[in-house]
């Protein structure tokens, strides 16, 4: 028995020793193999992903192709509240492109948050909403 239990546990450890401790490379958020992303108007966060912890400070990448290249985002707390707001820049009229930005914010307690990233409707309705990523996180104080 001794020998059975000692080689079927040998291959266990070989295969632990050789699995990655490391998560796969982030795919390219901008990255158009079918061409669906040529004449579109959108806003695609990629990270963080939905769920992830986050401390002040994170860092958030998508990509992007809004008028006038402009890309909104608004972190609100588990009331609704802002935590904090900004913009920053991405794809625009010449085409998509990625956008990247940090997020600092204070909270008393962990707690479940929100972090939209969006274009804001400068059209006043017309044609097709504009772009929106919200994404669920886990703000650490």
């Amino acid at each position: 028995m001794k020998k059975t239990l000692v080689a079927w546990l040998t291959p266990l450890a070989l295969y632990a020793c050789t699995t990655p401790s490391t998560p796969p490379p982030a795919a390219d958020p901008c990255s158009n193999p079918d061409g669906a992303l040529d004449e579109a108007a959108f806003v695609i966060a990629t990270h963080p992903p939905a769920g992830a912890r986050v401390s002040s400070g994170f860092g958030v990448r998508g990509c992007s192709r809004t008028f006038e290249s402009n890309v909104q985002w608004r972190l609100t707390a588990r009331d609704g509240s802002t935590l904090q707001q900004g913009f920053t820049t991405g794809g625009g009229a010449d085409g998509f492109g990625p956008f990247s930005f940090n997020v600092n914010f204070s909270v008393p307690e962990r707690q479940i948050g929100h972090l939209e990233v969006f274009e804001e409707d400068v059209s006043e309705g017309e044609g097709f909403p504009p772009g929106r990523t919200l994404i669920p996180l886990v703000l650490q104080p």
